[in-house]
């Protein structure tokens, strides 16, 4: 019986061992060839696309989502759907944000080219497998920084680009990032109007229960002796 339970316990801890290395084993990293292929991607679409230096030269590395309904000839024109941006140099080196097998989610910083009056801009940018070679899929802002010779550090996010933070969508005299006097004012007048409305019926009510049942407010008469 001995021998027959030490096989058993022996299978049971390597089942556990291998469910265990199962999920390491399957989760998704990046080869160096991978991250090769990925930062070749990168700057070709950035020292051409972005930089509008040559649209065209970048149309192969640019997944059809970020295209939709665009061809080459168009493209190349250089009315493309990519934020425009002066990066300065010929490689960009990112950072991971996260990677699954159908995409990876990075963070990329660019830096203008010197006199050009903006700021460094950090981008998320996404890239996916297709056949060998990575296309770009998704490329946008997440947030500014100020020039690099200006007197007062600045940085704005996505959050600052938001229509409250514009002004788009402000009634009254609100501040930034605060909801206009006119949509507090509008619920606390709907209210005050039911309140009033449900005591002036209570009031009417009672006037007319009171005249109903008479001066001894409605008493019964005693019974007959």
């Amino acid at each position: 019986m001995t021998a027959t339970f030490l096989p058993m316990k022996l299978v049971a801890a390597a089942a556990v061992v291998l469910a265990l290395a199962a999920p390491a084993a399957a989760a998704p990293h990046l080869t160096q060839a991978d991250r090769q292929g990925i930062t070749r991607a990168i700057d070709l679409f950035v020292n051409q696309a972005v930089t509008r230096a040559n649209p065209a030269a970048a149309f192969n590395v640019v997944a059809p989502e970020m295209r939709p309904g665009i061809g080459r000839k168009e493209w190349a024109r250089g009315d493309i759907p990519v934020y425009p941006f002066p990066a300065r140099g010929k490689t960009h080196p990112w950072n991971i944000l996260y990677v699954t097998r159908e995409e990876v989610g990075l963070e990329l910083e660019l830096i203008p080219r010197p006199h050009s009056k903006v700021g460094p801009i950090i981008f998320h940018i996404y890239l996916r497998p297709a056949h060998g070679r990575w296309l770009v899929d998704s490329f946008m802002p997440v947030a500014t920084l100020a020039p690099l010779d200006a007197k007062q550090a600045k940085v704005r996010s996505v959050a600052d680009f938001s229509p409250q933070a514009s002004g788009g969508v402000q009634l009254g005299a609100a501040g930034p990032h605060r909801l206009s006097t006119a949509y507090l004012a509008l619920p606390f007048g709907l209210i005050t109007a039911v309140l009033l409305g449900l005591a002036g019926w209570g009031v009417i009510h009672a006037i007319r229960s009171r005249r109903l049942q008479g001066p001894r407010g409605g008493a019964l008469p005693p019974f007959p002796r």
